[in-house]
């Protein structure tokens, strides 16, 4: 990717999330990266005529977001599936009418594929069965996955395909899920998706993934996204080699680290592709370890887990662990304090639930957590309505964690919410639920806390340390420039402002339509 030369921006409202100097009205870069914030140094550069330049007519410019936990690929193979979600389709009935409509429209044989359905929204209050799907489309194989990424349908075809029968032994990590009297699989497959692709592929490849992945970008830097933080288990050197791809070609395309695999280490070392290594446009960032109590049992054991985060702290990279109950919680800080693994930074996935002593063995271990907190908006009715209310007083513990010292950056882990920083930025501050409710109002923040979790606090976490999420010289020259101040709204209005325009190395990469 190309990087203008010079550009500045003027006339401006600049929050710059560094303490030393908060506040400017402009901003100076060149070769994508700034080199002033003084006033003097703007009017300068623009009598040059030597610069590109972006009056912002007052509008308010803030370090570029930063999404530290996404599924990028997933999100973008969900915009060319079926929308199953609540805001779609209400009920089973729904989803197979609508999957059916596709399987018209798709030549026989060829997979049809659905995305973000929710069976706690659904008016049936369960997940879809193979059966439900093989009544609406027979002739075709049909994946439908969960919001949450953590569940997959298969219809009958599909499993036909994948080798999969009553005899199917249970794999590790997941499980499938059966019928109580007859053993026989049901359709649903829980945190699979790895194993599942690896018999199916029936995720979009070739021709029809780059323009979809274009296609994601275009959507993240459009809320603001500069750079985001790739969790995907399933990250492998040929994903490594496929985002270079992206970020090399000649469209706008965020900056990426992504997160090696826990199964595709190997490949990365050998292949010369450390912790860190790579360049401001794509990295490596941690090893990625999933743990799951989904199968009933926790999953790797604690003794597992130890030798995980042992294997990839003797190859020098730390790990970031989904753990999102609280014994997961437990389990993977256990891990990380048996492992010597001094100068590593490790992280903690989610930490969803979060008491007190777990705080406290979080911040002597200096564990980062990586919290979604638009999940306090999307799934806060949900979270009210299950959880118990021990549970919802440390639920997203943000006010405690940040009062106790603890490293926290946010993301979205979308396709879970959708990529919306701002929207996350309301959630942590107002503490609501989509349907108005209060989600422990005792653990909001402050307007300058969340915008620094989503920005400099997933930099200083990450492998670009401190040199995005900032506004300051020598920074990257990154922003989000916005048609309102986040600080001067209500809290409830924040989700809804406007990214005007977004520059990413100096480069203007989206532009609101119809902006000068």
């Amino acid at each position: 990717m190309t990087e203008t030369r010079k550009l500045v921006l003027h006339n401006a409202n600049v929050i710059t999330l560094d303490p030393s100097a908060p506040r400017a009205t402009g901003v100076v870069c060149e070769g994508g990266v700034i080199t002033s914030t003084a006033e003097v140094d703007v009017q300068r550069a623009l009598r040059s005529g030597e610069y590109e330049e972006i009056d912002c007519a007052r509008r308010t410019v803030l370090p570029g977001f930063i999404d530290a936990h996404v599924h990028f690929l997933a999100y973008a193979s969900s915009l060319t599936a079926v929308n199953c979600s609540p805001q779609a389709v209400a009920s089973i009935a729904d989803i197979t009418v609508i999957l059916s409509e596709r399987a018209r429209n798709t030549p026989e044989g060829e997979w049809v594929r659905g995305t973000g359905y929710d069976e706690f929204r659904l008016r049936e209050k369960r997940h879809p069965t193979r059966r439900d799907l093989d009544q609406s489309v027979p002739d075709h194989p049909v994946k439908l996955g969960h919001r949450s990424g953590h569940g997959t349908v298969l219809n009958s075809r599909a499993m036909a395909l994948a080798g999969i029968s009553i005899e199917t032994p249970e794999p590790l990590g997941g499980y499938i899920e059966r019928d109580v009297n007859t053993g026989d699989p049901t359709g649903l497959f829980i945190d699979l998706d790895d194993w599942l692709d690896e018999r199916l592929g029936s995720q979009p490849r070739g021709e029809e993934m780059e323009p979809a992945a274009r296609q994601a970008a275009e959507v993240f830097l459009s809320r603001g996204i500069t750079s985001f933080h790739d969790a995907s288990p399933c990250n492998s050197l040929k994903r490594w080699e496929f985002f270079r791809s992206l970020v090399d070609g000649p469209d706008p395309f965020p900056r990426v680290t992504l997160m090696p695999g826990f199964g595709h280490l190997r490949e990365f070392i050998e292949a010369g592709l450390g912790f860190g290594a790579g360049d401001d446009w794509l990295r490596v960032g941690h090893c990625k370890v999933i743990l799951s109590q989904a199968s009933g049992s926790m999953q790797p054991s604690p003794q597992e887990l130890r030798e995980m985060v042992r294997e990839a702290a003797s190859l020098g990279l730390p790990v970031a662990i989904h753990a999102v109950e609280e014994a997961e919680v437990e389990a993977a800080v256990g891990a990380i304090e048996l492992v010597d693994s001094p100068g590593l930074k490790h992280r903690v996935e989610h930490a969803s639930i979060c008491p007190p002593h777990l705080i406290g063995r979080l911040k002597s271990g200096s564990v980062t957590v990586v919290t979604q907190t638009a999940f306090i908006y999307h799934s806060g009715d949900r979270y009210l309505e299950e959880l118990s209310d021990g549970e919802i007083e440390h639920l997203y513990p943000i006010r405690a964690w940040l009062d106790a010292g603890l490293a926290v950056a946010a993301s979205s882990d979308t396709p879970v919410t959708p990529p919306d920083p701002l929207l996350g930025i309301q959630a942590s501050v107002l503490r609501q639920a989509r349907t108005g409710q209060p989600v422990s109002r005792e653990q909001e923040i402050t307007i300058s806390e969340a915008m620094t979790l989503h920005g400099g606090a997933s930099s200083n976490h990450g492998v670009l340390e401190g040199r995005a999420g900032v506004i300051r010289n020598g920074a990257l020259a990154d922003f989000a420039v916005l048609d309102r101040d986040p600080a001067s709204v209500p809290a409830e209005e924040i989700g809804g402002i406007e990214v005007w325009g977004t520059v990413v190395g100096g480069e203007v990469a989206h532009r609101q339509s119809g902006a000068n």
